[in-house]
């Protein structure tokens, strides 16, 4: 999804250096946790069927992680030029203590963007010592004056207690501020802490809206969460496709945890139209960038031939490397116990190969709109070329 910059005047980038941001190709940041039942780990003997995949996703709301920032995804305010912005072409090449100067005196002018930039360097310590106090002050006076980006970084802060003391209610009303003006993030981490409701109000409906909001600027952390709530069989108005468009949307950006539960509605047909040979290509995408998880899927798609053929080596190959990440897994131990000694040495010696760097070529799946759905106005399954499978 394309992410479009700004100038100062949109002060793009507060939110997105406020702490560790998710980056929409590779996950800086922790994926939030997901929901209870969503991808996790199965270490007990289950029958051989898409049950060896996965459990269903919850049927609650998604339980994810205040805190968790992408960068900003504002659109150029009508009228600007991004190029004839100093301040920020400064700060775009690295040129911090410039972008500090040409900022101060246009913060003295009352420029609510610039004062917001200070606040961005000021945090991020960028041509300065970090500052959190002097950031939550910018940010505060760039807020006064009506500059979403700088409401957002500000509720993160008063979420985080950084800078400020903590106070989740200061930072709800900063939130819904630059929510209601469409700021991403806020429209996210404001939805998140409606369905919590301790200090904001409990509004399920409203933070489902939100979260649509944000999905549709791009939010990948957003598209996620939207997905989850869009598939919740208990909930208000279940939305199996929609559901499966979102997640498909956040496993695109490569959100390692929407890359897993794509592939889980993939192979049970939740959804979108069921293929084990689509699901197979997704886990192994998931497991070539480093998923403990999306290797112990794959691990036991080779085990029993779902989507591919069997392949017992390949098999204790992916098991070897998601037992070294913390996930054991019983079932394929005993399932690939009568694997010989040599063809186990050889998988493990395949496998400190990957451990060491030495991956195939990945394959990044097509990003075309019109992938999104099928002729039959059923959403599209896996993207990645069909020969993608067979490396």
């Amino acid at each position: 999804m394309k992410r479009i910059g700004v100038g100062l005047a949109g002060c793009l980038i507060a939110v997105g250096l406020a702490g560790s941001a998710v980056a929409a190709g590779g996950n800086a940041a922790k994926a939030p946790s997901a929901p209870p039942g969503a991808a996790k780990p199965v270490a007990k003997g289950v029958p051989v069927g898409p049950s060896v995949l996965s459990p269903k996703l919850s049927p609650k709301a998604p339980e994810i992680e205040m805190g968790l920032r992408g960068a900003t995804l504002s659109p150029v305010p009508e009228g600007s030029d991004p190029t004839a912005d100093e301040a920020y072409a400064a700060y775009q090449r690295g040129l911090w203590l410039q972008a500090m100067v040409l900022a101060i005196g246009r913060a003295e002018d009352g420029d609510r963007a610039a004062m917001c930039l200070i606040g961005v360097l000021y945090e991020g310590g960028l041509g300065v010592k970090v500052d959190l106090a002097k950031a939550a002050k910018w940010y505060g006076l760039a807020a006064d004056r009506g500059d979403r980006e700088a409401a957002a970084a500000l509720a993160q802060m008063y979420a985080d207690g950084r800078g400020v003391a903590r106070d989740p209610k200061k930072a709800w009303s900063l939130y819904a501020a630059a929510a209601e003006k469409g700021q991403p993030t806020a429209l996210f981490n404001g939805a998140m802490m409606m369905f919590d409701g301790r200090d904001a109000p409990h509004d399920p409906d409203k933070a489902r809206e939100w979260l649509g909001r944000a999905a549709e600027l791009g939010a990948i952390e957003a598209q996620y969460a939207y997905a989850l709530v869009l598939g919740d069989p208990e909930g208000p108005r279940p939305d199996p496709r929609g559901a499966a468009r979102w997640m498909r949307e956040a496993a695109m950006a490569g959100f390692e945890a929407a890359e897993i539960d794509f592939a889980l509605m993939l192979a049970n047909g939740r959804g979108v139209r069921k293929s084990a040979e689509d699901a197979f290509v997704w886990f192994r995408r998931s497991a070539l960038r480093g998923n403990a998880i999306g290797r112990n899927r794959l691990a036991r798609m080779y085990a029993v031939g779902i989507g591919t053929a069997p392949d017992p080596v390949e098999a204790w190959k992916w098991h070897t490397l998601a037992s070294r990440q913390g996930l054991p897994d019983i079932w394929l131990e005993t399932r690939l116990s009568g694997l010989s000694a040599a063809d186990r040495k050889r998988a493990e010696d395949e496998a400190e190969l990957i451990a060491d760097g030495e991956l195939p070529a990945l394959k990044r799946p097509a990003t075309t709109a019109e992938d999104a759905v099928e002729p039959s106005g059923e959403p599209a399954g896996a993207a990645p070329a069909a020969d993608a499978a067979k490396k």
